[in-house]
């Protein structure tokens, strides 16, 4: 956990960095959001992974319930969140959307790939236990 927790916050800081990146090279793309959708983000991904890898732990039945769920639960907190600035900032709606698209793109990829390497290594740990 502690590898991933260093590797969410070098992703978080990398996406704040490009966004203060983008106020200082295009200011006409920077909205006031693009860094706090960086930490928003890295704090939905790390609460995504701790509640599936905690359910790693138990059934399988419970796993994929959890993993479904919080993947579903994301996906409407997402829509909410999209929504709700859609409608409180209108004239921001298009730029506020495409920070919000590659920031999901990025944090998508980035959890993907953090699961598949946790789900490799407990297969490991667990081949290596019964033998």
């Amino acid at each position: 956990m502690r590898r991933y927790l260093i590797a969410l916050i070098g992703v978080t800081l990398a996406m704040t960095a490009t966004s203060f990146i983008v106020m200082w090279l295009l200011p006409q793309y920077y909205i006031s959001a693009m860094p706090l959708l960086a930490l928003y983000f890295g704090v939905v991904c790390g609460v995504q992974h701790w509640l599936v890898t905690r359910a790693m732990h138990r059934s399988p039945k419970t796993f994929v319930q959890i993993f479904l769920g919080s993947v579903v639960g994301v996906l409407f907190l997402h829509l909410i969140v999209l929504a709700v600035n859609l409608f409180s900032h209108p004239s921001q709606a298009r730029l506020f959307t495409i920070a919000f698209a590659i920031g999901y793109a990025v944090s998508l990829v980035f959890e993907t790939i953090a699961l598949v390497r946790f789900v490799d290594r407990h297969r490991k740990e667990k081949q290596n236990t019964e033998k």
